[in-house]
């Protein structure tokens, strides 16, 4: 059990820098990322100081965690080397189309794991069309989101689809946990009255 422990250790060690970037960035990936980052910090960290025991959850928290983390940041660093020649400013002008990649992939799993018809052949335009605005590096519209979920909609025929995720289960640990992963520093401009 410890094994993943020691696995998150090096996995940080050796990504800390590139999650940092997308925080200073304010990227949405990092939205994406930092709920699954910040509990496996927290149980890394609590393990550590003897403050919790590894168990059979925490091993499959950890090991579902560092797995997800792993999966996306290496796509990211992917896109960064293969698509972008190693530019991480130029990747994130398109982090958008990444994420709703990534939720695209979430969005499948889910709708295949529940048995929920979906047109599997117009997600998978969708998804080269996507690709095809990463690739030819063509400027996005500022409507992006309004059309991703209105595309995303359609694929599901407008079905009520509760999507529950692996950033939704993590989100909940974070809770759970009593970590507070919104809150925004207060920013004084001028004088405190």
């Amino acid at each position: 059990m410890e094994d993943w422990l020691k696995a998150f250790a090096s996995w940080d060690k050796e990504n800390h820098e590139f999650i940092e970037e997308l925080h200073e960035h304010q990227s949405i990936l990092y939205d994406r990322l930092y709920p699954v980052y910040a509990v496996l910090e927290s149980i890394s960290k609590q393990s550590a100081s003897g403050e919790i025991e590894v168990n059979d959850d925490i091993d499959k928290i950890i090991s579902v965690g560092l797995e997800f983390l792993h999966d996306q940041v290496d796509t990211c660093k992917l896109y960064i080397d293969t698509k972008f020649k190693g530019d991480f400013h130029e990747f994130l002008t398109y982090d958008q189309i990444v994420n709703a990649m990534f939720f695209i992939d979430d969005l499948k799993y889910e709708l295949t794991e529940k048995a929920i018809d979906f047109d599997r052949d117009s997600l998978e335009k969708f998804e080269d069309e996507l690709e095809d605005l990463m690739n030819g590096k063509k400027p996005l519209s500022p409507d992006l989101n309004l059309y991703i979920d209105d595309k995303l909609s359609k694929v599901t025929d407008n079905q009520n689809v509760d999507l529950y995720g692996i950033v939704d289960i993590f989100t909940d640990i974070a809770d759970t946990l009593g970590l507070d992963l919104y809150t925004e520093e207060e920013i004084l401009i001028g004088r405190d009255i």
